[in-house]
């Protein structure tokens, strides 16, 4: 355990900051460790800064959420350097960085962040003893798990904190529920039972081949499931090439949803296949039986964890885990058979968790 002290000066906070920059995929993870700190400190102000486009999943969640582009750049120097001089005259008693600097450029803005919101004292997570990043720092290799849920479960565990939830959990609102209903309502011959479809990704090593999506959105179709397909606004060609493959019983809905819509699609839907990306997370934590193709992402650290059932496919290859974005063979992805995504997605429909849709 980190100095018993903190602990101590933790319940005398007024103010806490938590520090989560990094994707969707990572904020979720953050999730049962943001929850014991707010349930173990309750009358703390708490404030989170993450990303823009994740503001709405922490809003009902905490006090106060702010948002930055991250790492900031010439494009957004000037809103990021207003976000952080208004933090800073929060005066925060304490701020915590749920993540981990994987790089010397990125722990030295890490760095260069906490110096300028300047709270009284400043913990994090740190992957070298050299990297003192803050004034507390916690090593991640005194956790015998290297998944991020665990990482920062053990982070807050340090300080005294105690874990209430293990896994990630979001829950729909209810407008949500209600706006997903009427679009599905309005898809004249949509089945009620379908399977959500995730063909993209922000690296393009890891997104398994479209023409293997849509290959499987016609399979999942003849079997009589609907079939919607989701992502940003850079997926959309590829999401219509992959519904148009499921007649009238495929939906392109790819940049047309928000987070807290998304969320509420994912809780209607009888399963879930999708690369390893933010949305594979979100599914996750909402409880949907879910098929997550892993290719070069390190599935020890960032496996999605939630209450429903998950199955992990990946193609073990000497060169994995990698961070590119452009690979001469992607043979990891390449190797995932359309014939084991088909059975992973059906028996997960063949035990069918109580509770969802039938």
């Amino acid at each position: 355990m980190i100095a018993d002290s903190i602990f101590q000066q933790l319940r005398q906070s007024k103010r806490g900051l938590l520090v989560q920059l990094a994707g969707l995929g990572d904020l979720i993870m953050a999730l049962p460790a943001i929850d014991s700190l707010q349930a173990s400190l309750p009358h703390i102000r708490w404030t989170m800064l993450t990303r823009a486009p994740q503001c709405e999943l922490m809003a009902d969640r905490m006090a106060q959420v702010e948002t930055m582009s991250w790492p900031p750049n010439g494009a957004n120097f000037v809103p990021a350097m207003a976000t952080i001089m208004r933090l800073r005259r929060q005066q925060f008693d304490f701020a915590i960085h749920l993540y981990g600097a994987r790089s010397t450029m990125g722990a030295l803005a890490m760095k260069a962040l906490f110096l300028g919101i300047h709270p009284r004292i400043s913990i994090g997570r740190v992957t070298t003893k050299s990297w003192r990043l803050f004034d507390v720092n916690w090593e991640e290799t005194s956790c015998p798990s290297l998944h991020e849920v665990d990482l920062n479960q053990a982070l807050v565990q340090s300080l005294d904190v105690p874990t209430i939830a293990k896994e990630p959990a979001l829950l729909p609102k209810e407008a949500s529920l209600h706006r997903v209903a009427m679009i599905l309502e309005a898809a004249v011959g949509f089945p009620q039972q379908f399977v959500v479809l995730f063909p993209g990704g922000a690296r393009p090593t890891r997104r398994w081949p479209i023409t293997n999506f849509r290959v499987l959105a016609t399979s999942l179709s003849d079997l009589g499931l609907g079939v919607c397909v989701v992502g940003g606004q850079d997926d959309y060609a590829s999401a219509q090439l992959i519904a148009g493959s499921a007649g009238s019983k495929g939906i392109n809905m790819a940049g047309c949803l928000p987070l807290h819509d998304l969320a509420a699609l994912l809780s209607k839907c009888v399963g879930y296949v999708g690369n390893d990306s933010g949305p594979t997370h979100l599914a996750a934590a909402m409880g949907t039986p879910c098929v997550a193709l892993f290719g070069p992402g390190d599935v020890s650290r960032y496996a999605p964890h939630g209450s429903g059932p998950i199955r992990i496919l990946r193609y073990q290859v000497e060169c994995s885990p990698c961070y590119l974005t452009s690979c001469s063979h992607h043979t990891c992805m390449r190797s995932l058979t359309l014939e084991e995504v088909i059975r992973a997605i059906l028996e997960l429909l063949d035990n069918q968790p109580a509770g969802r849709p039938e």
